[in-house]
């Protein structure tokens, strides 16, 4: 097929292979996009173009079998290698005699579909200028592992939709052409096989010259996760995606992509660590910190095997292809008892009652069209994580709905109109984003608790209850612009929390220490939290800035200090993609700034100036140490750009270093 995206990659694989200083090259990406596909036509240009003398083409395979692959490609070299000799050693000899015997012949050998390291010297081959090698993978990590450059590393991505057409109807034919209702239906079904050309050519295939119920139907299948994978239009796909599943290493990687496979369309790197360390995920891991850790490595896997995508609107969200999410929610139902219920096309019949009792895992996505009565009614005794989410209305919830759940370890509820919650004895994680709270006095009894967000709730006070949890490692409190209250000496009794969220909030912060009687808390608090690395706040009165509020031990902070105005969603937005970022709008110098500011300054990524006010520039009066990490800077309203010019003349050469912008 002449397809633009293929004929351009082709092209830059071709150029690649006639470059004297590569040897090898390498080709990834996702289960089905066309991989083997791209390699015969690679093999066929080598050999009408003559690049090559000789070209040998082997598939490697999940489970490779040595000896047939040097068959292989020794049957491709016309080399006949000894039936009686079963060793691989010695076929390997026979093989690389071969491939160096004439030393003014190019040859080129593809490897296609390999899963994990394969020691190209046991096969026989040692890529030199005259003998390349070209391999395949689903998984960067294994073209890694064979000393495959980056740069030398291609990614073959899915169709877009236009190409995606182009393929779905020279598949299916005239089928496609005349009824034009029928048409339309072929469009949306082309259209649910996402650019993936696995199923692109099977679905087309499996649906020429059928009728309009046939395609109907596969639609449904398409567009659902609930049909077994034993049809003939979700048997290739759906094996092609579940043998990467089966390959991910270990159990702790398998129940991250199950994980990935109950959130929303996006998915938010905060929620998979709120919900992994909740559910104990992370194995070996003691602190929130390790967990993060875990998880990036854990995310950078699924990502290299294709099973994770990059969210182009945010570097702290992803997404999944929806074939892959439909196979895993299929996996996650039949072999964890793992249900998933979505608004927007995807299952929405409740499970029926024998499958709840074996229920341990419940995402509902969507959730308006589901009564109040059926959550409230749900018997579920051996669920461990629990997410409702509903779009345009308050779902209301009883005390009782969550009765006899006593192995909950996640509970997540989305725009929900909650009373109380029963004691949950095992509960680990609770996030009870945009819902309407009233008054939680008895969150205090949730003792087992590590994670609490309330972020975007309704809350106004912070109810003094919430000390008494203090093995809590995160608390997210952002965007409550309601609350204007956190009484004293509740902060400071948080001794294990690690990280803490507090943007747009209204509380008053007293100026007082910690002994204050004052009906709100003092920022002296945080100085006690020993363990805290990840904190987001803003204090509008510099005035309540106590001395070396900053500690050093600070990995993570994005930190306002005085009044934003209109600008504080934009700045927001902009800071997003930096761990560390700064805000200033002072009147003062940089010998005032004693708060541990100029510390954290060291390694601060993005930073903002509103000068506005100031007599003199902040900027200019630093240490020349300062900025080392720095990525982007932002000066708003300033007077003093005659002096920031001398001192960008006297900089050293390590500051602004990273500077981009």
């Amino acid at each position: 097929m002449t397809l633009d995206s293929r004929i351009s990659i082709t092209k830059r694989i071709m150029e690649a292979l006639g470059d004297a200083n590569i040897n090898k090259i390498g080709v990834w990406g996702s289960p089905g996009v066309g991989k083997s596909t791209l390699m015969k036509e690679i093999f066929r240009k080598a050999k009408e173009e003559s690049l090559f003398d000789e070209v040998a083409l082997a598939n490697v395979t999940e489970s490779p079998n040595l000896s047939q692959i040097q068959e292989e490609i020794a049957n491709m070299l016309d080399l006949k290698l000894d039936p009686n000799c079963k060793a691989e050693m010695v076929r390997a000899g026979h093989l690389r005699a071969r491939l160096e015997k004439d030393k003014e012949k190019k040859i080129l050998v593809i490897l296609d579909d390999i899963w994990k390291r394969l020691d190209l010297e046991q096969v026989g081959i040692i890529p030199s200028e005259r003998c390349k090698v070209l391999l395949t993978s689903r998984d960067r990590h294994v073209l890694a592992s064979e000393m495959v450059n980056e740069e030398n590393s291609f990614k073959l991505d899915d169709l877009g939709e236009e190409e995606a057409w182009i393929l779905f109807e020279k598949m299916a034919g005239d089928s496609v052409k005349g009824d034009l209702d029928l048409r339309n239906t072929a469009i949306e079904v082309a259209n649910a096989c996402r650019g993936l050309p696995i199923a692109l050519v099977t679905v087309s295939r499996a649906l020429k010259n059928q009728n309009s119920g046939a395609w109907k139907d596969a639609l449904v299948q398409l567009t659902r996760a609930n049909p077994e994978h034993d049809t003939k239009i979700w048997s290739p796909v759906y094996t092609c995606i579940e043998l990467s599943y089966t390959h991910l290493v270990g159990k702790e990687l398998q129940s991250l992509f199950l994980l990935c496979a109950r959130e929303g369309y996006y998915i938010s790197y905060q929620d998979l660590l709120r919900y992994g360390f909740g559910l104990c995920l992370f194995h070996g891991i003691d602190t929130l910190d390790e967990a993060r850790n875990r998880l990036e490595t854990s995310v950078r896997d699924l990502q290299d095997a294709c099973l994770l995508l990059q969210s182009p609107h945010s570097s702290e969200e992803f997404y999944m292809h929806d074939l892959v999410r439909h196979v895993a929610t299929i996996i996650a139902k039949n072999d964890y008892n793992m249900f998933v219920m979505r608004g927007d096309g995807g299952q929405k019949a409740w499970p029926d009652v024998d499958s709840l009792k074996r229920c341990e895992a419940l995402s509902i996505h969507g959730g308006d069209h589901i009564h109040d009565k059926y959550l409230n009614e749900i018997e579920c005794p051996k669920l461990r994580y629990l997410y409702v989410q509903c779009e345009s209305q308050y779902l209301t919830t009883r005390s009782s709905s969550f009765q006899g759940m006593d192995k909950l370890e996640v509970l997540s509820l989305r725009n929900i109109q909650l009373s109380s919650l029963l004691p949950l004895t095992n509960l680990q994680t609770l996030c009870l984003d945009g819902c309407k709270l009233g008054d939680i006095h008895w969150i205090g009894e949730l003792k087992t608790l590590v994670i609490l967000s309330l972020a975007r709730s309704d809350i106004s006070n912070l109810p003094g209850e919430i000390g008494s949890l203090t093995g809590l490692r995160l608390l997210d409190l952002t965007d409550c612009s309601k609350l204007k209250v956190i009484p004293p000496n509740v902060l400071s009794s948080l001794v294990k929390l690690e990280e803490l969220y507090m943007r747009n909030i209204k509380v008053q912060w007293e100026v007082e220490g910690p002994n204050n009687e004052g009906k709100n808390a003092s920022l002296v608090e945080l100085k006690k939290l020993s363990h805290l690395i990840t904190l987001e706040i803003d204090i509008k009165d510099a005035n309540n800035l106590p001395k070396d509020l900053f500690s050093k031990e600070l990995e993570r902070y994005k930190i306002c200090i005085g009044h934003m105005r209109g600008l504080y969603f934009w700045y927001r937005g902009e800071e997003a993609g930096f761990s560390r970022s700064l805000h200033f709008k002072l009147n003062m110098s940089s010998s005032q700034l004693d708060f541990g500011i100029k510390m954290l300054l060291k390694r601060i990524e993005y930073l903002y100036l509103d000068e506005s006010n100031s007599t003199n520039s902040v900027l200019h009066e630093l240490d020349r140490e300062d900025f080392q990490q720095l990525k982007r800077l932002h000066i708003l309203r300033s007077c003093h750009l005659p002096e920031l010019r001398t001192s960008l003349k006297n900089l050293k050469p390590e500051a602004f270093h990273y500077l981009k912008n």
